[in-house]
């Protein structure tokens, strides 16, 4: 088994606490660096461990071998190294300078090399003024080069990020100036030729509680913004029907006021990192490429942003998902369509790569040096497809973990998300999904606001810490359009809203926010034709990992609330109750007297002649002889033993009785 021999942090930490998070045993943020525990060091240092390059003591490179790669792998700027027993370094001779050398030559390190905030702007050991082999103008570095970060936040989560944003700036020449918006005024918007706005949604559509009096100060004013460079990132919650509103305001609002956008606004959802890392190197990138009288240098905003975060393609062979894979030759066999031609079929692929590319990736290859006409979405909440038949991100799933076959005939298959409509090979249309949230309506739907007024005299909402979390576990999902591919039924029932929008209308039903006719109309849609009682096999959804299985356990609560609030009436209901009561009574279920009791006497009239072959009790195998016989003149009724008419209790049967009167008082 791998082990890590050592890690350590080279020069250029942000100090986002990212890797602290993923690996708090190891690694410990301080102000100005990221700091290795002594407790996990052999010489017991406390520092970086660049220069000693200290061991891991004992086995915690093993016992801590998945949370160090995942907390490298998670490091926006790469800085985070680290080697193995599989690169010749053992942990004995980890204390050598020579055997860090060697190791270091061997490749010990995942990662490209990261860029240190520093004058003579190093690299992975190479001059950043020559950045990805052109060399930087000299009107890019110097002059102004000031960047103001406008805050619009009301849970903070916008202000961390503006923290993040103002360190990755640093890497590409700029001086970042973070400004909460009530602190700013229209002004400000002047005096600076480059901006970037970080602001999410309130309620519906609403600017947060710190951005409203600048936003109505923007809104009035007629102030020429012909001289600002601008990009927006703006936070919300598809849950909501004015999903990022707020953002989209501000970046609509900006260019009517003659402001240059430089770079696309992004909307990210509640899971905000993934979005906003694939958004922030090309927005710095862009600002750090006008130079002090506005000119834009277009071509240099790839090197500047390879200088902020290396890009993927540039990291290949070092990227990500783990531990560096051998090459694997692998036979991709893609599903294509044409929606000019109207036609369908498959592909196939022969590919010699790392096996521990994401699945994106290799469609990058692919699409680059094989063809170029295959498209599909390569990132982000919406990069969903089928490998294999099981339903992926494209982004976030290794080729190692999904090819098949032995190793000489190494295979896979691609296609598009099944219950999507197809527009062009495996990019999928989000129609149904967005048709099915705003049939439902699984935005909130809020009573009046009871909040604090704070003493600038604005009113703020409450909310305790217990309910906040419990709403945000409820329906948290990377992809609402990969939860909704998990369902067994949504790709032949037309009607059902699928498992993300049902979560998302329970989340709604437990917000306390809710008003009361918002919450009768939930209960409602949820139980009618199309709600959740479609949904066929909720464990089905459960086998697709953590995600899964926590959507599932939520639609389960749902379920059971439905239930409970019906008193266990209707075809479902009674099910569930006789069920419960049949085991209470007998020891296990009583198949006999079920079918009546879920039924009742009408249905049982109506399935007459159902009832009259389980009466006659027959079968073809299993029973007694006589009932054996009269297969020959009665037309079969199953196959199987039938259950006996009478049934007695089961084997200490009080025990299951007092088991249901401890746990369950209902039966």
């Amino acid at each position: 088994m791998a082990q890590i021999t050592m890690v350590w942090i080279e020069e250029g930490c942000i100090t986002c606490d990212a890797c602290e998070e993923t690996a708090p045993d190891v690694f410990h943020v301080q102000d100005d660096s990221c700091f290795i525990r002594p407790e996990v060091r052999l010489d017991g240092g406390f520092n970086t461990n660049e220069d000693s390059k200290s061991g891991l003591s004992g086995s915690l490179g093993a016992d801590l071998f998945d949370d160090i790669i995942d907390a490298a792998e998670g490091c926006p700027v790469d800085v985070i190294k680290y080697a193995t027993d599989e690169d010749g370094v053992s942990a004995e001779a980890t204390d050598s300078a020579e055997n860090t050398t060697a190791a270091a030559d061997t490749g010990s390190s995942v990662g490209a090399g990261s860029a240190e905030d520093s004058p003579d702007g190093v690299v992975g050991g190479e001059d950043t003024s020559d950045a990805g082999g052109m060399e930087i103008p000299s009107e890019l570095l110097e002059g102004d080069r000031q960047v103001m970060i406008l805050v619009g936040s009301q849970s903070g989560n916008c202000e961390s990020l503006a923290d993040m944003t103002a360190k990755l700036a640093g890497l590409g020449h700029l001086n970042a100036e973070i400004k909460l918006m009530d602190s700013a005024t229209i002004d400000d918007f002047s005096a600076h030729s480059r901006l970037l706005i970080i602001c999410s949604t309130w309620g519906e559509g609403e600017m947060p509680d710190n951005a409203q009096t600048l936003w109505d100060a923007t809104v009035a004013s007629k102030v020429d913004l012909s001289g600002l460079n601008f990009t927006v990132c703006a936070l919300g919650d598809t849950t909501y029907e004015f999903y990022c509103q707020s953002g989209k305001d501000w970046d609509s609002r900006l260019e009517e006021m003659g402001a240059r956008r430089v770079y696309e606004r992004v909307d990210c959802d509640v899971d905000y990192e993934p979005a906003w890392k694939s958004w922030v190197a090309n927005a710095l990138g862009s600002l750090a490429s006008i130079d002090e009288v506005g000119n834009f240098y277009e071509n240099m905003v790839g090197p500047f942003s390879e200088m902020i975060i290396p890009s993927k393609k540039a990291a290949t062979i070092a990227s990500a998902a783990g531990v560096v894979q051998p090459e694997i030759s692998v036979s991709v066999k893609i599903f294509r369509y044409d929606p000019v031609l109207s036609e369908q079929g498959w592909d196939t692929y022969a590919c010699t790569v790392p096996g521990h590319l994401s699945i994106a990736q290799l469609l990058t290859s692919i699409q680059e040096t094989q063809d170029g006409s295959l498209s599909f979405r390569p990132s982000g909440v919406l990069s969903g497809i089928s490998v294999n038949g099981r339903p992926i991100l494209a982004d976030s799933c290794r080729v190692v973990d999904f090819v098949c076959g032995d190793s000489d005939s190494l295979t896979m298959s691609i296609e598009p998300l099944p219950g999507h409509d197809v527009i062009r090979d495996l990019v999928v249309a989000t129609d149904s999904y967005e048709n099915r949230r705003l049939s439902a309506k699984s935005w909130a739907r809020t009573a009046d606001r009871v909040g604090h007024r704070t003493m600038q005299g604005v009113v703020m909402g409450t909310m305790d810490t217990t309910t906040s979390i419990m709403l945000h576990g409820v329906a948290a999902m990377s992809s609402p359009q990969l939860a909704q591919s998990w369902s067994d039924s949504l790709p032949y029932d037309g009607r059902y809203l699928g498992p993300a929008v049902c979560a998302q209308l329970w989340r709604r039903y437990l917000d306390p926010r809710s008003s009361e006719k918002a919450r009768n109309e939930i209960i409602k849609t949820l139980e009618s034709e199309g709600g959740l009682w479609n949904e066929t096999d909720l464990a089905a959804i459960g086998r697709h990992g953590a995600e899964g299985h926590a959507l599932a356990n939520t639609l389960y609560e749902c379920r059971a609330e439905l239930l409970r609030l019906n008193k266990f009436t209707g075809k479902h209901g009674r099910h569930v109750k006789w069920f419960s009561r049949t085991v209470k009574m007998f020891g296990d279920v009583n198949e006999t007297i079920l079918p009546a009791m879920v039924s009742g006497p009408f249905g049982m009239i109506a399935n007459g002649r159902q009832v009259l072959r389980m009466m006659t009790g027959f079968t073809r195998t299993g029973g007694p002889m006589l009932r054996d016989k009269q297969a020959l003149f009665m037309p079969p009724a199953s196959i199987g033993k039938m259950p006996p008419l009478m049934k007695l209790p089961a084997r200490n049967h009080h025990e299951v009785v007092a088991i249901f009167n401890e746990l369950d008082k209902r039966f």
